[in-house]
């Protein structure tokens, strides 16, 4: 069953311009998500779609910014071949088990200058 269903749309533009901040960086993102975008070519491209990931994620969950769920303890990780997964720590990781979350699917793309995420959570692992 769907328990949650978030998307976002985001200007690399504005995330290229935002990332340049130190500050920034260590407030949205993880050290592992820092490393893992700068390693590559288009970073501000992985910094816009990892940014997406994270407010659609808060929007599945049905949370606003600044409440008890920060941006760091939602992790986008990839895997091997590149597709993206979700990690969640501590209040966001309560706030899963409290929803009854037990799978979470994410996906990431971007096209002309946008970065776009939708994040669907549900109670099993049947067909969505």
């Amino acid at each position: 069953m769907i328990i949650g269903i978030g998307v976002d749309l985001v200007s690399i533009e504005k995330i290229a311009e935002s990332v340049k901040s130190e500050a920034f960086r260590r407030k949205v993102f993880t050290p592992d998500e820092i490393k893992s975008c700068e390693e590559i070519a288009n970073a501000a491209e992985h910094y816009a779609g990892k940014f997406a990931a994270k407010e659609a994620f808060m929007k599945a969950i049905g949370k606003g910014i600044r409440q008890e769920v920060w941006f760091t303890q939602i992790e986008i990780l990839n895997r091997e071949s590149g597709a993206p997964y979700l990690q969640a720590n501590g209040e966001a990781e309560k706030t899963l088990l409290m929803l009854g979350v037990k799978e979470m699917h994410i996906s990431i793309s971007h096209a002309e200058g946008m970065a776009v995420a939708m994040v669907v959570l549900s109670s099993n692992n049947q067909a969505l």
